[in-house]
């Protein structure tokens, strides 16, 4: 996502996601449900398999939009919003409708997930941005251990913050390797960059109404670690 705020380049493909126990009754209310969403004018295109019904913007495949709901979990997906706020906004509106409907009940979630995978674009070469990123997260004498030297760096942390468990990958990519991480097109993919896939969940003390909040938390908790860690490396 380009952000107008800013200077830098953050593209991102968002998703919630939340979990609770199978329930079979499902299976015999899909049908209302990829109606209920349709007449409330969510989204005009749906599909329906074994276990999900999904949603999109687009007839063929989602463009910006989409979402699902299944038989163990229900979310939402955002690919490149124009602003911060889109994802958010529109996740929270599509989780409020669902729990509207009065055909079927959600059962008590089990896990809550808000994740976010970034491409930060940079003129900078791949080798300088892995030359940089293996020398802030290695001190010398870790480096040493490895021995050779260094071609690509890949990283995996895992973090408590503000009641979440965080998950975050991240490392260098190189010219035109970004499209094999998104399910969206941009020229910016033809750069080097950085990227990063930052997830924020929660697996105690859920409940339907508190999902909105969690989200709006967990979303401004990403960007700031996104914008931490770009910003750390220079990038």
């Amino acid at each position: 996502m380009s952000n107008k705020d800013r200077d830098k380049v953050m593209l991102a493909e968002h998703t919630l996601e939340v979990r609770y126990k199978p329930l079979g009754i499902f299976l015999d209310v899909r049908g209302y449900i990829a109606d209920y969403i349709k007449q409330e004018q969510f989204f005009p295109h749906w599909s329906i398999d074994a276990n999900y019904v999904t949603f999109r913007d687009d007839p063929l495949k989602i463009v910006k939009d989409g979402a699902f709901i299944g038989f163990k979990s229900a979310g939402y997906v955002v690919f490149n919003p124009e602003s911060r706020n889109y994802f958010l906004d529109k996740a929270t509106a599509f989780w409020k409708l669902l729990l509207r409907n009065q055909q079927y009940t959600l059962p008590d979630p089990i896990r809550f997930g808000a994740r976010t995978k970034f491409f930060i674009p940079s003129s900078k070469k791949f080798d300088e941005i892995n030359k940089v990123m293996y020398e802030d997260i290695f001190a010398v004498n870790a480096r040493t251990l490895f021995d050779g030297s260094e071609q690509d760096l890949m990283f995996t942390v895992i973090l408590k913050e503000a009641d979440f468990d965080v998950r975050i990958i991240g490392g260098p990519i190189h010219k035109n390797e970004a499209s094999r991480y998104f399910q969206f097109s941009s020229s910016y993919f033809e750069k080097c960059g950085l990227f990063l896939d930052i997830d924020y969940y929660r697996t105690t003390g859920l409940s339907h109404k508190d999902v909105p909040q969690l989200l709006h938390t967990a979303v401004d908790l990403i960007w700031k670690k996104a914008e931490r860690i770009a910003g750390g490396l220079g990038l």
